[in-house]
């Protein structure tokens, strides 16, 4: 009897196939496999900084004056001075009458030519029980040569904190009534002179409140 062989090989490569797949889940199986790649790290993430805020800035100290001066009228007699002329509503205080103990009643002043040593803290004090005030600059003092009228363009409005008097149409703004009226501190400068000074409300009055400041440097 006679084997037809082209139905042999086709048996044999079936064996074959089933003998090399069974190897090879038998391997698998027995962890003869392994995998040559590395497994991947995961990066780890740096943590976010915490902004650090600016520090907080320490605030300027309040300037401290240590020159005053005090504004009062009608009630004030005026003062002839020799070579001003008369000056009303303007005297230098010995220290802050309104800051001190009890200040009652508010004191008054007697009318005078304002001197302060330049390079120190001034303020101005309305004493007046009745009126508001301003210490307004009116040029360069230059005997009894007065303008004619007010001529500060500021006014009533406050010249900034530590400004020179000296400074042309400086003005402490205006100062209320009863003793409640305090400039903020100015700074009388470091150049000598002497300056008219005048009152917003009261400078085309009879008699004018006015007065010259005069700068003393050494």
């Amino acid at each position: 009897m006679k084997i037809d062989t082209n139905l042999v090989s086709p048996v044999r490569r079936g064996i074959a196939f089933a003998v090399v797949a069974a190897f090879v889940l038998a391997l698998i199986a027995t962890g003869g496999c392994k995998s040559s790649s590395t497994p991947s790290v995961l990066p780890t993430s740096s943590p976010t900084p915490i902004p650090s805020g600016s520090p907080t800035p320490t605030p300027s100290p309040t300037p401290t004056a240590n020159v005053f001066v005090g504004l009062d009228y009608p009630s004030v007699p005026p003062t002839l001075d020799p070579t001003y002329g008369d000056v009303q509503g303007y005297a230098p205080l010995a220290n802050n009458p309104v800051a001190s103990p009890s200040p009652s009643p508010v004191p008054t002043i007697s009318s005078a030519i304002v001197n302060v040593h330049c390079n120190q803290n001034i303020q101005f004090i309305n004493l007046d029980h009745s009126s508001p005030h301003t210490a307004s600059s009116l040029g360069p003092a230059n005997g009894m040569n007065w303008p004619g009228v007010f001529n500060n363009p500021n006014g009533v409005s406050a010249s900034p904190q530590l400004t020179a008097i000296s400074t042309g149409s400086f003005s402490s703004g205006v100062l209320a009534a009863g003793g409640a009226g305090t400039s903020p501190v100015y700074s009388t400068g470091g150049v000598a002179g002497s300056f008219y000074f005048g009152d917003y409300y009261d400078f085309s009055g009879s008699p004018q409140m006015r007065t010259v400041i005069t700068v003393l440097c050494p």
